[in-house]
């Protein structure tokens, strides 16, 4: 499915297929609503007089929600179809977010991170695999690279725009806004049409075991885990790291960075589907891991040096195109490598990836933090290198022939 959608029209012909703007917009409000979020209650936490791993741990525990619902949405979708798994996980996501301003941000917050996260999870798995159950045959890259647009357009948005209402109106004007994004998703699900999952066919149950669907999908996720848990220690310290440089105002800096780490996650993940439509999945691996390396490495390099924090600007972006080139391609691989009855399994799989490894970032770099955040940032760097490189390479020798990747996923699935 992936080798054709070539044609100038392509993307117009995406556009115009039923359902796929509303899940466009249901997906940038779920990462709209949790960009704006990420890395506030961290730094509010720290403010407030926290320790670094107790900020870590808010993430820590949206994300491991998030995580345990990812596994559960298949079988929910399955049950009561796209439209209402996404009108609930809108309504757990966003709602509870101003109560974020009733209680003091470091009582009840972990709770409220909890039922947040059970929305996020809902959200990411259904929206992801509804895109690519809709997707015309020949438009697998494009498709996902779209959902790409949205998560980059969110983080490009409104991971500066939290620190930015932090520091201006305070939590209560942040956290109420999430609410009025899960609100706004109601109505987009509405508009959704009545999609269930690809009911899965005996042949698909022989052609592939669990043991099989491990083995096919765990290079994919390996691979994102690798850049995706750097990318939660930037979410979740980028922020706490400059203001020990700027005394008080590193969420001004830190802002316009995770705005352009957004921003370099769009372009790279354009820039992938395009290649893997044309070459299939796996060109843009490489590159990808080495541009996160290297942006990791410079956030920790200009951290041992007195220099102009704007000047963190530039890491940040470097790391954004090697994550938006590495999640298109990982995304796009696990689609590929399963039938398109378990389209919800390898959504799932990479969701996870993404979510396990934002976790992993703020919980076990919160740890590491106490060590001094050029340590934590080296580390994450080192990361993205040793466990990326490894799963790279795996999953490659476990990629399904061409005849089967197409065989799966050739064929117009009829919503």
């Amino acid at each position: 499915m992936t080798r054709g959608g070539t044609e100038p029209g392509a993307l117009s012909q995406l556009t115009r297929t039923p359902g796929i703007l509303a899940a466009f917009a249901l997906v940038l409000l779920a990462f709209g609503g949790f960009s704006l979020l990420l890395p506030v209650v961290p730094l509010a936490v720290v403010r407030g007089g926290g320790s670094e791993f107790v900020a870590g741990a808010t993430t820590g525990v949206f994300m491991t929600v998030t995580v345990l619902f990812q596994l559960a949405t298949p079988r929910i979708t399955a049950a009561i179809g796209y439209r209402w798994v996404l009108a609930v996980g809108s309504a757990l996501l966003g709602l509870p977010s101003g109560l974020l301003a009733v209680f003091d941000v470091s009582f009840g917050v972990l709770a409220i991170s909890a039922v947040r996260g059970a929305g996020f999870g809902m959200m990411t798995v259904a929206g992801s695999a509804l895109v690519a159950e809709l997707a015309p045959a020949g438009m697998l890259g494009r498709a996902t690279s779209l959902i790409g647009l949205a998560i980059g357009i969110s983080e490009a948005l409104f991971l500066p725009a939290g620190l930015w209402l932090l520091e201006a109106f305070g939590l209560p004007v942040v956290a109420w806004s999430a609410t009025a994004f899960g609100v706004v998703g109601l109505f987009a699900a509405a508009r959704l049409p009545n999609v269930y999952p690809t009911p899965t066919k005996p042949a698909d149950r022989a052609a592939l075991s669990t043991k099989q669907v491990l083995i096919l999908l765990v290079g994919p996720f390996l691979v994102m885990l690798a850049v995706s848990l750097p990318y939660g220690a930037a979410a979740s310290f980028l922020s706490p790291a400059l203001d020990e440089i700027v005394h008080g105002s590193g969420a001004v800096v830190a802002g316009v960075g995770l705005g352009l780490l957004g921003a370099g996650v769009i372009v790279g993940r354009t820039f992938a589907g395009n290649i893997s439509d044309r070459r299939g999945p796996g060109a843009m691996v490489w590159p990808g891991l080495g541009l996160a390396a290297l942006g990791m490495i410079g956030i920790a390099v200009l951290l041992t040096v007195e220099v102009n924090p704007w000047w963190f600007l530039v890491p940040t972006m470097v790391f954004g195109l090697g994550f938006g080139a590495v999640q298109n391609d990982a995304l796009v691989a696990s689609f590929e490598r399963m039938p398109r009855s378990r389209l919800g399994t390898a959504s799932a799989s990479w969701n996870i990836s993404f979510d396990t490894g934002t976790g992993l970032g703020s919980i076990v770099m919160g740890g590491l933090a106490g060590f001094g955040y050029v340590v934590l940032f080296a580390v994450s760097a080192a990361i993205v290198l040793v466990v990326g490189a490894p799963a790279a390479i795996y999953a490659r020798r476990t990629r399904p022939p061409r005849d089967l990747t197409q065989l799966q996923t050739g064929d117009k699935v009829d919503g």
